[in-house]
């Protein structure tokens, strides 16, 4: 009888230690919005830049950024091909479809501020508003302009900012009318026409203007990923 007493409390104890332990509970997703991202600003006189591409409005499109129906500033666009090689024939227009594949092609812009009644409509950063499709990691501008304009000590920061960029003013004497700051990036997509691409902030908003911009890509199956929103 007394075997038979302690089988009993033994059984329950090998049950209790075959048990496998609770599983942890799984987190859940949370979604996450990534911040923008500060680059390395290259000198836009470093660049080897080719012949401009010509387009439905020439080798050069002329904008104005405006906010509520006033002009903040004037922009100029145009796009390039690279230099050519030393031993080929420099071309006088840059045709992309004659162009290789993986060729980088440089977007510009030249943007000069206006005389505005108010002081707040005076930019402080330009950006794009669309994602920057093909964007091949080189962006930056003028330094000789940034030091003239901005004074010494001036600083730009440039950053991707959710596939889009941005240059921004964070120091400087003041970036007043008739001063022109040149702005550059490079892609491996050529432009197509001119659309509403691009905007200066200024203290009062964004000032929207139209500049030569790269397409959405295409999807793998050759269906087209269709007009690409705006950023905020």
């Amino acid at each position: 009888m007394r075997s038979l007493a302690l089988a009993v409390p033994l059984c329950a104890a090998l049950a209790a230690c075959g048990s496998e332990p609770a599983p942890d509970p799984t987190p859940t997703p949370t979604e996450t919005i990534a911040g923008p991202r500060t680059l390395v600003a290259s000198g836009f006189n470093d660049q080897q830049i080719g012949p401009k591409i010509a387009g439905p409005e020439g080798s050069e499109v002329e904008s104005e950024l405006t906010l509520d129906g006033r002009k903040v500033a004037d922009l100029v666009s145009y796009v390039t091909c690279p230099a050519p090689a030393d031993d080929e024939e420099p071309a006088e227009e840059c045709v992309p479809g004659e162009m290789p594949e993986g060729t980088v092609y440089t977007y510009v812009h030249r943007v000069t501020p206006v005389e505005t009644e108010d002081q707040l409509d005076a930019p402080i950063a330009f950006r794009t508003t669309r994602v920057a499709h093909g964007f091949a990691n080189n962006i930056g501008y003028d330094r000789e302009q940034g030091e003239a304009v901005l004074g010494d000590g001036y600083s730009i920061r440039v950053q991707e900012d959710n596939g889009a960029l941005a240059w921004r003013v964070e120091m400087s004497d003041g970036w007043d009318a008739g001063e022109e700051l040149t702005f550059f990036w490079q892609s491996t997509l050529p432009p197509e026409g001119p659309v509403e691409a691009y905007a200066a902030a200024t203290e009062n908003g964004r000032a929207y203007g139209t500049g030569p911009f790269p397409p959405a890509p295409e999807e793998v199956d050759g269906v087209s990923s269709g007009e690409e929103a705006s950023i905020d």
